[in-house]
């Protein structure tokens, strides 16, 4: 009874939806061939209107803000922002001779620094040395307060280093070496005067190693690689990435500037991304877009020999991507240029409409119809399997408007709308063109066309249908063998343009600069200065266990800098023991004398050298502040952020790969400072594949539900929906398969290709279980190669549009245009090679239960 019922609640679905469908392309045939004239005036209408929506969008470049502004990754893009990395021009020169770099640097970086944009300096800053001369008087006043506090900026570790320095031996030595620096032309008096005893040879590697952002030559003034092949010098544009119009103007003054340099310069940055890249990417995709576009024409032209039709196909797609950016642009102010690259898919899915109806029409013209009875059953029946097949296309991209990741739910969205737009321009379009067509430039005859091998491929399917089952079989089992290597690609670089010179720039910073491949960045947060230091204290003594442990290279912070309370405490005893009775300012005033040196100018120096015994804690503030009104500023400004929200305490820990082992060291960090934060590479990325995932599976759960009951819907037997979901999983597998062979990985972009096969692969399955049925026997080798024949060709207009995007230099558009080809030729090819023997032996079966 219970399987009564369910069989009847599914014949009335069918049959309802069925008729609904065919009411609704009764009805676009009955208006656009009584109505054309209304018609094409309100599609005109609707697409002035989207013009103008599409006039307030904006394109996004910037790929982080695609993704969700949560998690690791709102921690690493809070750090570019407070460190202002984001928007920092990097210039690179390469070369051999290091003398020559740096004469060059220095040329260079004047140029830069002179350089102005309407009327108004380009840079506010240009670094390219660790200590600038025109920095000595403040770089002499911070030095001479940091020696003579060791307790705020000597390691505990190094307090007998310290004590040694001021032994009646040391001092004699540093006053000579003095005296010998003085009477060198060009040496920094200042530098003297604060610290004749050179203190400071002790405290500065402090400050430069446990600060560093690049791995640095230590004996060079210059930002010079250890190697000494490259030197890179850091500027501050004067004005944000977002304003293009000052972002063109700088990189062409650049561009002018380096003209003549007699060592290679190149340069990466917001600004320049901004400009080049984004300008690259846009041909890129035009120019893929054109190509495309011109061998689908090609195709549908060589196929059908009519003008008119062909002619008829950009205007289908213009109207459907226009209609698609413009309803797009009522939700999203800005659109990302891969999701921008949406208009070559839509060539493809768009095309096929026009090739199966018109398909169909010559198709029963031949056979003898005459025009408005072929128009009517191109329109209403065939017009029902496409009906289907858009929709089965369209929701499972549509579902896609689920995910929390930007770029996903653009590129969701806008397929989804265009697929629908193009099939309803398809319908509105193409039907009055074909009657037009009739009364003014009428056919002589209408010949059968080319069947391109598929009445061959039909009679193989049905002789040799064991064969044919087994062999596909066995090749889907070897593609989902080869398809279990397929891995995931996790590194955002790898989906930008890889020859753009911003890439590559960036690349050659990596490799020479960089201390290490991987930094994971941990914050402290709050409202107390002194509670912030605190736990930040807690974080370093997990990163100096990390890195005795080998997992870690090194790591900065501020504590690594100054001293807390506690170490402040040990230092000043340890002094106090060590230097005791020993009259620190009666010997070196002394030793001063002895050397010809004038007393007075050094009495403060001395001063506070002699009250070293009596050493008291300083405030952290403090020596934040000093370090602050220093030309060391940039320590302070790299480790801690004051804003509105409060104080951000940031530690760098450098790492190379998988020997760090974050996730016990992110549970004892939560467990000992639950207030921190953490992201590094690693974890954004696992963050970003994660967001994927869950909206991969959302979408591939809500599309397959879709599209499976759109096939229990239009087809009144299981046979039909096995047809249609055949390619399917053929067709993915395949594309796993041959992507695993191939060596290519799924990435944040292209795994959602397999929701494109998911929609796709049911679509051309199910144009031949529509037309391959209810008929004689006889008729099905002329209906298969009618609509084997639109589904090949269809097949080819998706990978023509798709193609262009897989040469494409953007990693991500390649990875998305490859990955589409090989999972639309698999599933074309198993369609047209295994659908017929699959019939014939479903077809074998039902004869034989219909037998007495």
């Amino acid at each position: 009874m219970l399987h009564y019922r369910i069989k009847k609640l599914s014949s009335a679905i069918v049959s309802t939806s069925n008729s609904l469908i065919r009411k609704h392309l009764e009805w676009i045939y009955t208006v656009t061939t009584t109505k054309p004239a209304l018609v094409f005036v309100v599609c005109c209408l609707v697409f002035l209107l989207s013009c103008l929506s599409i006039t307030r969008i904006h394109f996004e470049s910037d790929i982080f803000k695609l993704f969700p502004q949560k998690g690791p990754l709102a921690l690493f893009l809070d750090t570019i922002k407070w460190t202002g990395s984001a928007g920092n021009t990097y210039i690179l020169l390469e070369g051999e001779d290091k003398g020559k770099l740096t004469r060059e640097a220095e040329l260079f970086a004047g140029k830069m620094q002179s350089l102005s944009i309407d009327g108004a300096p380009a840079f506010t800053k240009v670094k390219f040395r660790v200590f600038d001369p025109a920095e000595a008087k403040p770089f002499a006043d911070f030095i001479s307060y940091a020696v003579t506090r060791p307790q705020l900026f000597v390691a505990p570790a190094d307090v007998s280093r310290y004590q040694q320095l001021l032994s009646p031996e040391s001092v004699d030595s540093s006053l000579r070496r003095a005296k010998t620096e003085l009477a060198t032309p060009g040496s920094l008096s200042e530098m003297v005067a604060c610290d004749p005893l050179y203190l400071r040879d002790l405290i500065l590697p402090r400050l430069k190693t446990a600060s560093e952002a690049l791995d640095l030559d230590k004996t060079s003034p210059y930002f010079l690689s250890r190697d000494g092949k490259v030197l890179i010098i850091i500027a501050e544009p004067a004005r944000p990435v977002t304003d293009i119009a000052f972002a063109r103007k700088l990189v062409a003054a650049i561009n002018e500037a380096r003209k003549g340099a007699t060592v290679k310069i190149s340069f990466a940055g917001a600004h320049l991304s901004a400009v080049t890249d984004e300008k690259v990417l846009k041909e890129n995709v035009i120019v893929g877009v054109l190509s495309s576009l011109i061998i689908v024409l090609a195709l549908f032209y060589v196929a059908y020999r009519r003008f008119l039709p062909t002619l008829l196909i950009p205007f289908i797609l213009v109207y459907g991507v226009v209609l698609a950016i413009g309803t797009g642009g009522l939700l999203f102010p800005t659109i990302s240029i891969i999701s921008f690259a949406f208009t070559s898919l839509i060539i493809g899915l768009g095309t096929d409409y026009s090739i199966h109806l018109y398909d169909r029409f010559h198709f029963e013209r031949s056979n003898g119809k005459s025009a408005d009875e072929a128009l009517r059953l191109a329109t209403v029946d065939t017009g029902h399997a496409l009906f289907t097949a858009a929709s089965t296309t369209a929701f499972p991209f549509l579902a896609l408007v689920l995910s929390d990741v930007r770029v996903l739910s653009e590129l969701g969205f806008l397929v989804g709308l265009g697929v629908i737009y193009s099939l309803y321009a398809t319908f509105f379009f193409l039907p009055p063109l074909l009657l037009f067509m009739e009364k003014k430039y009428p056919l002589k005859a209408y010949k059968p066309l080319p069947s391109f091998g598929l009445g061959w491929l039909w009679k193989m399917g049905q002789r040799y249908w064991r064969g044919d089952i087994a062999l596909s079989s066995a090749a889907m089992l070897c593609l989902l063998l080869a398809a279990t290597g397929t891995s995931f690609e996790s590194e955002l670089k790898n989906l930008q343009p890889r020859n753009s010179e911003a890439f590559l720039t960036q690349e050659k910073v990596e490799r020479h600069l960089s201390v290490s491949p991987k930094q994971l960045i941990v914050a402290v947060e709050g409202n107390d200065l002194d509670d912030v230091l605190k736990q930040g204290r807690k974080v370093n003594l997990l990163a100096q266990e990390v890195q005795q442990r080998g997992e870690i290279v090194s790591y900065s912070s501020l504590g690594l800098v100054m001293n807390g309370e506690g170490d402040q405490l040990k230092v000043a005893g340890k002094l106090a023991e060590r230097l005791g009775s020993a009259h620190v300012g009666i010997a070196v005033n002394s030793a001063l004398a002895r050397e010809g040196f004038a007393t007075e100018p050094f009495q403060e120096y001395v001063l506070r050298l002699d009250n070293l015994t009596k050493a008291q804690t300083v405030p952290p503030k403090e020596g934040i502040d000093r370090l602050l009104r220093s030309p060391l500023h940039g320590i302070v400004e790299r480790h801690l952020i004051q804003n509105g929200n409060g104080y951000h305490l940031l530690t760098y820990l450098n790492y190379r790969g998988s020997e760090f082992q974050q996730a016990p060291f992110l549970k004892k960090l939560k467990e000992q400072v639950p207030t921190s934060r953490a992201a590094s590479v690693d974890l954004v990325s696992g963050q970003l594949s994660e967001s994927v995932r869950q909206t991969f599976l959302l979408a591939v759960i809500i599309g397959s539900v879709m599209v499976l009951f759109l096939l229990i819907s239009h087809f009144n037997t299981p046979t039909g929906i096995l047809y249609s979901l055949f390619p399917v999983a053929s067709g993915t597998i395949a594309m796993l398969g041959v992507m695993a062979l191939c060596g290519m990985r799924l990435n944040f972009m292209n795994v959602m290709v397999l929701v494109t096969v998911l929609g796709m692969g049911s679509d051309y399955g199910l144009h031949i279980a529509h037309r391959v049925r209810n008929c004689n026997e006889e008729e099905y080798q002329g209906r298969f190669i009618q609509s084997g024949r639109a589904v090949l060709l269809s097949g080819l207009t998706t990978i023509a549009g798709f193609g262009s995007l897989a040469f494409t230099d953007y990693g991500a558009l390649a990875s998305i245009g490859w990955a589409t080809n090989f999972g639309v030729a698999a599933t074309t090819l198993f369609t047209l090679a295994t659908l017929p023997a699959f019939m014939h032996f479903f077809g074998r079966s039902r004869r034989a239960d219909d037998l007495p």
